[in-house]
């Protein structure tokens, strides 16, 4: 895995948050790291404050999944 950092706008999709870049990529975000053992969804709530606006998110990417992502305001 790598660490990158995307620019885009945070939704919902199903029971996912995602995070669109500019150029139409979409990433899952996830707050914790694939290898942990807690709910796949733990911590994700702190997405859900940032819903419908444009944000930099940084993580470690693993396919179109953003694990340990955090939000940021982008620069």
């Amino acid at each position: 895995m790598e660490e990158i950092s995307v620019t885009g706008i945070i939704s919902r999709k199903l029971n996912d948050y995602v995070i669109t870049t500019d150029d139409g990529i979409e990433y899952k975000l996830s707050a914790i790291m694939p290898w942990e053992a807690v709910a796949p969804d733990f911590g994700s709530g702190l997405f859900a404050l940032h819903l419908g606006k444009r944000m930099k998110a940084s993580g470690f990417i693993d396919g179109h999944t953003l694990w340990r992502a955090t939000l940021s305001e982008p620069q």
